[in-house]
């Protein structure tokens, strides 16, 4: 019931029945519920919610994958929620934690209300709409954050509160309210001085960025507070009198006016660093590829900390990048002179306990830009715990007890486009916004690349910003383009690369040879040709020292442009080639492994020779999970191989192979005709028929899952003749399967028969069990087609058989959807329905979404056909979102068939006739025989 709901959008979005959380679905769905919860009970049209969810990049089926998400939310979140209101739905009842929020405001129970925020509100929700009700609820929660704050200085928690509102002054710089309540604090708290200054800085801050002056409230309030006017409450506790040291050293460099983004590490470092004396020192390291910002950040945060550290700042740029760095002696020595002392020993130990000496009873903030190593920072440690280090480096420096370590990424695609605007300009960027994102891309929304960018872009007012994003395009010129002045990307990275010694950079090399966004350890050991533990040894040092990324245990990457400059250090081909053939080894072998478990029985991995031992699976489930998180790599390696002229082509085929049926190529079917197109060309190009003809097969059945029928009949004639010029029976029935399937889905169903016996016969002969349960599976559904019932019933319960003794008992998912199929239109519903709850569960196991999709829209099917509509239109609307997910128009057009047929029974023919419509369009474009049998679904409906 509704009254036993509770929702939450002040973080992600969530819903409970009771104590039980409910499961909302994907973002998509989650956005809409999200709609429907903030309109407060009002209707949201149909066009407002999908333009929300899907922008101007609408697909076709918006508005049935929509119908969708709501039947869906419906059924999770019971009866009497959501309702349909003319051409849209509203939601009613429930708690929710914004309206929660509104009552504790009116009560002024602002801790409480605050408390309910859980993060960032809708988190993970995309689109404009879920940006800007972001921005609405991240205004309500300062607004309360102030009046709550307003209330603890009441209360008299003024010295409690100052760094709270130090840190908010800092992530909101501009907002006064917060700036009026700091001052008013330090006041009470008897920090006029501070309060002051709180107030010269807020003027001039707000002359540089928006080019006004203070508002009345602060302006008075800081004319109080410099006449120290009673009605402020608490008097000014008198300044004691402590000796002011001689020598206040302020060697921090400027700020720089465009600093963008980095709130998070920001708050945490300056946090930590202005926690007060505690018992030991405080230490923050930022570590990070060069040109992240590390100095900028460090910079930034340590001008923040002027106040928190009255007796100074010491900077020193350590050059630990490069080929000399500075010895801690000669530190000590600049450091100590600073602070006023001039007799200095010569012995470093003796200079470093001067210098912790010197510290002891002083607030000074150490920050060591660019450190090589902890060797050379540790001398340069405080001994007081009332000094902050801030320490800046490439490396990690793990071996720094007690440090907060900090990790530095890249910037986010809209901070960079951000830095990028306030360097160029609003006005021009508003202009080409689409150019300046795919330019801050290029530049891997690396800091640095973006200011060098950004910089010769200013530097050119004639050059559009898609001037500048066509230049960077190209790789092979992209480090040569990043240079402006003395700022260069490839000298940067040229620091680090310098360190390594040969074992390191030769890794380093050869970990940027395959396209793919990132490698397994696995895939590494065989790219550097060692064994897995020296792999790992190797691979984490360069993290270590930011050469490269890893980022979770076991996986490793590198930033986009350090990628670049890694391949640009090799010129020896011949080493490319043989670690690219190495891991295409080590990839045959893993999914031959895989195979096995998958299709017991197939004979592809018995052909399989390599010279890399790849991974052993234990079971299915773990073959799955491999193949699942290496589908990227595996694919992004076969089409660099097969662009790559070579020795490569029996390797790509074989892969493609295997990685279709694995993977599951329906997932992405216009990837697959994309490789199999590179792998056709590439046995062409080598001369190599065989491989040819084992290659035009592939392709072929991709076209024929993307309803390519013409171009997949070419593939097949082209496949059948060179096979049996070379003798490969194997190819030959493949080609022959692939015959019959193109015709099947023109309904030329004799013609497909024919092809199909031809095809089981050669399996047969061969005695090749696991294609010929196939074939026969095939043959059933052509011959159920023809009327030919007792025979089609017969071949499909023999591949059933077949398959059942391959795989010890376990049901094959392809021989249960074909005898589920079969069985339905020999009018045997309830065993059909049987059948297909067998594939549907093998198909989830093995985490093939479009069969998934394929296996419902036909249970939708066989409900209609045993009366059962509400099933029916169950079964549809989920098979809808798989396959508009996954892109398969053809699966796509029979779901919507389906429901359609569904909704008609139902008694509603409005939406029955849309989806019928919405069938036909696709069919129609695909020019597929499917559109016929909507048309009289429509007439029907129409009647």
């Amino acid at each position: 019931m509704a009254e036993d709901l509770r929702f939450s959008l002040l973080g992600p979005v969530r819903a409970w029945r009771g104590g039980q959380e409910l499961d909302l679905g994907s973002p998509q769905q989650r956005l809409v519920l999200a709609m429907l919860l903030l309109a407060e009970g009002r209707a949201v049209g149909n066009d407002r919610l999908v333009d929300a969810v899907w922008g101007k990049e609408q697909p076709r089926t918006a508005l049935s994958t929509l119908r969708t998400y709501i039947s869906r939310l419906r059924r999770v979140l019971g009866d009497g929620v959501v309702f349909s209101f003319g051409d849209g739905y509203a939601l009613h009842g429930g708690l929710r934690d914004v309206s929660e929020v509104e009552r504790l405001h009116s009560e002024m129970r602002y801790t409480e209300a605050l408390a309910l925020w859980q993060g960032e509100p809708l988190a993970g929700l995309e689109g404009f709409y879920a940006q800007a009700q972001r921005v609405r609820l991240v205004e309500r929660q300062l607004t309360l954050l102030e009046r709550r704050l307003d209330q603890d200085l009441g209360d008299g928690r003024h010295a409690e509160v100052i760094s709270e509102l130090t840190v908010l002054c800092a992530s909101h710089p501009t907002r006064e309210r917060l700036r009026a309540l700091l001052m008013l604090a330090l006041y009470r708290s008897g920090r006029q001085a501070e309060a002051i200054g709180v107030y010269i800085d807020t003027r001039e801050l707000l002359a540089d960025e928006l080019g006004v002056d203070p508002s009345r409230e602060l302006t008075v309030l800081y004319q109080q507070i410099i006449s120290a006017d009673p009605v402020l409450g608490r008097t000014v506790r008198p300044a004691a009198h402590t000796a002011v040291p001689k020598h206040t050293p302020r060697q921090l460099p400027a700020d720089v006016a465009d600093f963008t983004g980095r709130e998070k590490e920001v708050e945490g470092i300056a946090a930590a660093l202005r926690a007060g004396e505690t018992s030991a020192l405080v230490v923050s390291a930022v570590a990070g590829v060069g040109g992240v910002g590390k100095t900028t950040l460090a910079v930034h945060v340590a001008h923040q900390l002027t106040g928190d550290y009255p007796d100074g700042q010491l900077f020193v740029d350590l050059r630990g990048a490069g080929a000399k760095p500075v010895e801690p002696t000669t530190v000590l020595g600049s450091f100590l002179r600073a602070l006023g002392q001039d007799d200095l020993p010569e012995e470093p130990a003796e200079r470093a306990a001067l210098y912790r000496s010197v510290l002891a009873d002083r607030r000074i903030l150490v920050v060591l830009d660019n450190a090589s190593d902890v060797g050379q920072v540790r001398p340069l440690l405080p001994g007081s715990p009332r000094c902050g280090v801030l320490i800046t480096s490439r490396a990690r420096l793990t071996g720094l007890t007690g440090a907060r370590q900090v990790d530095l990424e890249v910037l986010g695609p809209i901070d960079a486009l951000e830095l990028f605007t306030r360097i160029v300009g609003e006005h021009r960027v508003a202009l080409e916004r689409g150019a300046a994102l795919d330019l801050v891309a290029a530049c891997g929304f690396l800091p640095l690349a973006i200011r060098i960018a950004a910089a010769r872009l200013a530097a050119r007012p004639n050059w559009s910003v898609a001037t500048m994003r066509d230049r960077l395009s190209d790789e092979r010129r992209r480090l040569a383009e990043l240079r402006a002045g003395d700022l260069a990307i490839e000298a940067t990275f040229s620091l680090g690369y310098e360190q390594l010694d040969t074992a390191h950079s030769r890794a380093f090399r050869l970990l940027a040879v395959p396209d793919a966004a990132g490698v397994s350890l696995h895939a590494a050991a065989a790219l550097l040709d060692l064994p897995e533990t020296e792999a790992e040894a190797v691979c984490e040092s360069l993290v270590d020292v930011s050469m490269l990324e890893s980022p979770s245990p076991g996986r490793y990457r590198f930033h986009d442009l350090l990628k670049i400059y890694a391949r640009s250090r090799s010129e020896d081909h011949e080493v490319q080639r043989s670690a690219l053939g190495r891991l295409l080894d080590f990839y045959l072998a893993s999914i031959a492994s895989a195979f096995r478990q998958l299709y017991p029985g197939d004979r592809r991995p018995a052909k399989v020779r390599t010279r890399l031992a790849g991974l052993y699976f234990a079971d299915a489930t773990a073959a799955v999970e491999w193949a699942d998180q290496e589908e990227q790599s595996l694919l992004g390696c076969i089409e660099q191989a097969a662009r790559t002229t070579g020795t490569h082509v029996h390797q790509v085929v074989q892969l493609l192979d295997m990685a279709a049926d694995a993977l599951g190529y329906e997932s992405d079917p216009a990837r697959y005709e994309q490789l199999g197109d590179l792998v056709v060309s590439a046995a062409v190009e080598s001369a190599e028929r065989a491989w040819e003809a084992q290659a035009r097969c592939l392709r072929g059945l991709t076209r024929v899952s993307r309803s390519r029928l013409d171009a997949a009949t070419e593939d097949g004639l082209a496949s059948r003749e060179l096979s049996l010029q070379l003798g490969d029976l194997d190819t030959y029935a493949e080609s022959l399967n692939l015959l019959a399937l193109s015709a099947m889905s023109r309904r030329q169903m004799t013609e497909a028969v024919d092809w199909y016996f031809q095809a089981v016969e050669v399996w047969r002969s061969l005695d090749d069990k696991a294609d010929l349960a196939l074939g026969l599976g095939n043959l059933a559904r052509a011959l159920i087609d023809l009327g030919r019932v007792s025979e089609a019933i017969a071949a499909a319960q023999e591949a059933e058989q077949i398959s059942l003794g391959l795989g010890d008992g376990r049901p094959d998912p392809s021989a249960a959807y074909q005898l589920g199929i079969v069985l339905r239109e020999a009018g045997y519903p309830g065993e059909a329905l049987v059948k297909l709850e067998i594939a549907l569960a093998e198909y989830r196991r093995l985490k093939q979404r479009t069969w998934e999709g394929a296996v419902l829209f036909r249970m939708a099917e066989t409900h209609l056909a045993a009366n059962a509509s509400e099933r029916a239109l169950d079964h549809a609307e989920d098979a809808l979102a798989i396959l508009a997910e996954a892109g398969d128009e053809w699966g796509q057009g029979m779901a919507l068939t389906a429901l359609g047929r569904a909704l008609g029974e139902l008694g509603q023919p409005g939406r029955s006739r849309a989806c019928l419509r919405e069938a036909l369009e696709i069919f129609d474009r695909l020019s597929l025989p499917e559109a016929a049998d909507v048309r009289l679904l429509l007439d029907a409906v129409e009647a």
